[in-house]
């Protein structure tokens, strides 16, 4: 699991939607908003009770997805991602292949 040093707070979370060097890349599993960052690395995970009621279910999804953020590479970056609803339906090797696409995406 990520670290929570290396997590974003609710306050640098709006800060970075603010940011006008935001981009943006999305797959099935979800929208992955962020700022490359060379200092730090920070990322977050937001999932929605609109998409999946059980808080089981959404909680076991954000573990997955911190425990697959790689850590000490390059390029830093810092991220917001957004869940969609077909990741509670997939497995994990499912969820890691998608997110890998995402990350190759940003380098």
């Amino acid at each position: 699991m990520l670290p929570s040093k290396q997590r974003l707070s609710r306050q640098q979370v709006t800060d970075l939607l603010k940011n006008p060097e935001i981009k943006v890349v999305f797959n099935r599993i979800g929208t992955l908003k962020y700022v490359k960052n060379l200092e730090n690395k920070r990322f977050t995970v937001v999932t929605s009770s609109k998409n999946q009621k059980k808080a089981v279910l959404r909680n076991k999804v954000r573990r997955q997805l911190y425990s697959l953020v790689p850590q000490g590479e390059n390029p830093s970056f810092i991220g917001i991602f957004y869940v969609s609803k077909g990741i509670y339906n997939m497995s994990f090797i499912d969820i890691k292949r998608y997110f890998h696409e995402l990350l190759q995406k940003i380098a």
